[in-house]
């Protein structure tokens, strides 16, 4: 159903809390970064999700999507206020985590860098571990 645009809408005319979370401290917009379903995640967007919500282990939506290489969905989070400077648990940013076969696909890189670099993020910035 994740990817099922037509049947979140209802659900969330419905009343569908977007905020619900998961035992691992998920919300609908983590899964559907993770699956990689644009449409579904600017559709929870629109309708109050947090992009910066953050699951038990300190993941965000954004962490999903860039691990799975989801370039587009990571576009649409970082679009509606997704901090691309927040670490997970192990002090991880998503541009750390980001799918190297993704990064490599022609354009993937280059589009990422070119939309985190006019929000002055520091890609290489350590996080003090050796």
């Amino acid at each position: 159903g994740f990817g099922r645009k037509d049947v979140v809408e209802y659900l969330l005319q419905s009343g569908a809390n977007v905020h619900a979370r998961d035992d691992g401290g998920l919300i609908p917009l983590h899964n559907a970064c993770s699956f990689g379903h644009a449409e579904v995640v600017n559709l929870l967007l629109r309708h109050g999700a947090d992009p910066n919500a953050r699951d038990n282990w300190n993941y965000t939506p954004l962490h999903e999507a860039a691990i799975k290489g989801k370039t587009d969905v990571c576009i649409v989070l970082l679009q509606h206020g997704a901090e691309p400077t927040i670490r997970n648990t192990d002090g991880r940013t998503a541009l750390d985590l980001a799918d190297p076969s993704a990064k490599a696909v022609s354009g993937n890189e280059e589009k990422m860098m070119s939309l985190l670099t006019p929000l002055n993020v520091n890609c290489h910035a350590s996080d003090g571990r050796k």
